[in-house]
């Protein structure tokens, strides 16, 4: 009798064979021969001029955009001694302590958590990884647990970030082989002229039980589709969504793909966890890089489409692809992107905006209590206020200062953007910093 596995590799081929068929000259006959109703029952659904909707649609970028993995093996107990030491000092409530709960480890400084996350007691994040550790002793869990972040993904590609944490999960402990695939996202960029909102929900032709359609302030910004299964999608308005999270990185990837700085980016994503990756053969990096254009096309085959409603015929398998699917569908996978990992910070600073817009909100509203118009004014009148009322109010019985708490405050978020900032000084400052905060 053959294995379960092998008829599950066998199954896959099989499924990969038909989506390459996809790709070029298998299109339906409805876009093959120009015509969105040629070959299918008339219907008041379908766009009038499919050529011009393809010409209005352009894809900007194919890629990886999450990648989580898990490494077999054992901590080294010395390194587990010191991720132990380091938990403590991040649960401490001095300022002095928090700041050192840093792991610098391949020119990484890794903020140490001060709880760790469902049954791995250490969490280590910095902009490229977050890592979950499990203890030395630990049998049934992983090693090492990784997500790997967006940016390094989306910049370098998939190959060199692996490589990288290859070497980091090596400091760490034993492994017991190759890195496995636990979970991956895969995602296209586009822009389009179809009214995406006013498509109508019996044109999505899908397995998943669960159908969302979303709006923020009256704005449309996408669906969802299967949130929280095996495999999930969106399909979302990802020009919004960089204004709020800050990932800029994307802009000069879009204008690679030719993007004119100014049109919505829409993006659709498929999520594929482990059980869906191991059903199809998908076990290692290596595997995902081969199969990752073929696992697109299957998702977007078989398990969700874009169709042309077909009011007269009930069969929604014979209902034509939307042209807009098409060619999100057959969107080019080519190799990874070779930006230099080092080009993308390991760092987890505040955006600018943050800092010089929302972070000038407490000198503007002190300016306009006291009538100040003069910026500069204003902060000088600010700061001196600001060290009066923490002298009065916040340390009347101590010699801590302002400029003492200040420190404190940059040195815990210093450790929290990884910028390996401790905020400790040489000589009598810091001599004067260790009475204050010890209230002497």
């Amino acid at each position: 009798m053959p294995k379960k596995s092998d008829i599950q590799s066998s199954r896959f081929q099989e499924k990969a064979t038909a989506a390459q068929a996809c790709e070029g000259a298998a299109r339906p006959h409805s876009l093959r021969s120009g015509n969105c109703l040629s070959g299918a029952s008339p219907s008041n659904t379908a766009p009038p001029n499919c050529t011009k909707l393809i010409e209005g649609t352009k894809v900007l970028r194919t890629g990886v955009d999450s990648l989580y993995l898990s490494y077999r093996g054992l901590l080294n107990t010395e390194s587990e001694e010191v991720l132990l030491k380091l938990k403590m000092l991040a649960q401490s409530e001095d300022f002095e302590d928090k700041a050192k709960a840093v792991y610098e480890l391949n020119d990484h400084h890794f903020e140490v958590k001060d709880k760790g996350k469902g049954r791995f007691p250490f969490v280590l994040v910095d902009n490229w990884y977050h890592l979950q550790v499990s203890r030395s002793s630990s049998q049934s869990l992983p090693m090492l647990y990784v997500q790997i972040a967006s940016e390094i993904l989306s910049r370098s590609g998939v190959r060199p970030s692996v490589t990288n944490l290859n070497s980091i999960a090596m400091r760490l402990g034993k492994l017991d082989g190759m890195a496995t695939v636990s979970r991956v996202d895969l995602c296209v960029d586009f822009v389009t002229d179809q009214d995406l909102a006013n498509l109508q929900r019996h044109s999505w032709v899908t397995r998943a039980n669960l159908v969302s359609k979303h709006y923020e302030k009256n704005q449309f910004t996408g669906y969802t589709f299967g949130m929280g299964g095996r495999l999930s999608s969106r399909l979302y308005n990802k020009t919004l969504e960089i204004e709020k999270s800050g990932k800029d990185y994307f802009l000069p990837l879009w204008k690679e793909g030719g993007w004119d700085g100014e049109s919505t980016v829409w993006r659709l994503e498929y999520q594929f966890k482990r059980e869906v990756l191991n059903e199809i053969g998908i076990r290692t990096v290596q595997d995902l890089q081969d199969k990752k254009s073929a696992l697109w096309s299957l998702a977007s085959n078989g398990w969700l489409r874009l169709t042309i409603l077909q009011v007269t015929d009930d069969t929604k398998s014979r209902w034509p692809n939307h042209p807009l699917w098409d060619v999100l569908t057959n969107a080019p996978w080519g190799g990874d992107r070779n930006e230099p990992l080092y080009r993308s910070r390991k760092t987890r600073p505040p955006s600018e905006q943050h800092l010089f817009i929302n972070g000038i909100g407490a000198i503007t509203s002190f300016m306009a209590i006291k009538d100040i118009t003069d910026f500069d004014e204003g902060i000088a009148e600010f700061q001196r206020a600001a060290h009066d009322y923490h002298h009065r109010v916040r340390f009347p019985k101590t010699q801590k200062t302002l400029g003492i708490y200040a420190r404190e405050k940059a040195s815990e978020k210093g450790r929290r953007f990884n910028t390996n900032f401790d905020g400790e000084e040489s000589g009598t400052s810091a001599e004067a910093y260790r009475k204050a905060k010890e209230g002497e």
